[in-house]
């Protein structure tokens, strides 16, 4: 069977009015060490995929949410003998992250996150939350929450 890896991109307003996410830089020591990545890690036995984003998250960068908040982007990617899925929502709005697991975290636009260097298999993931934003851009970020966007296409 294969492995289960769930993450999530939470977005906030930026100073200019666009998205900002939050993206954490790997630990120097852990796999593909100082990589940039969306948080989350394994599914655990027991748990869904948006529970697994949620509790990675709070692990990670000590932001607490709500596994009912969260949306997925897409489908589930297939790579080989793992399955990746991104979830996003709107960052809580007493979000402050702070790095736990990883070596730093930072909120960037979308059009920064070419320049960061991501694992491979985050690619197409990275590419979803790029179309996402760009869905996003003619909305108020803080009116694009998931319960607001709970009618739209924006995130297949």
């Amino acid at each position: 069977m294969p492995s289960a890896i769930a993450a999530i991109a939470i977005a906030r307003p930026g100073p200019s009015g666009r998205a900002e996410w939050l993206v954490a830089q790997r630990l120097p020591t852990a796999t593909l060490g100082g990589f940039w990545e969306w948080p989350g890690g394994k599914v655990e036995p027991g748990e869904s995929s948006a529970q697994a984003a949620a509790r990675e998250l709070f692990e990670e960068v000590g932001v607490r949410v709500a596994a009912l908040d969260l949306r997925p982007v897409g489908d589930p990617h297939l790579l080989g003998p793992i399955t990746l899925e991104l979830f996003w929502m709107m960052a809580p709005r007493d979000a402050a992250p702070r790095a736990i697991g990883c070596a730093q975290v930072r909120w960037v636009q979308a059009s920064e996150l070419a320049q960061l260097r991501f694992p491979p298999a985050n690619a197409t993931l990275t590419e979803r939350i790029v179309a996402l934003d760009r869905a996003l851009g003619a909305a108020s970020p803080s009116a694009a929450s998931p319960a607001a966007q709970a009618g739209s296409d924006a995130t297949t």
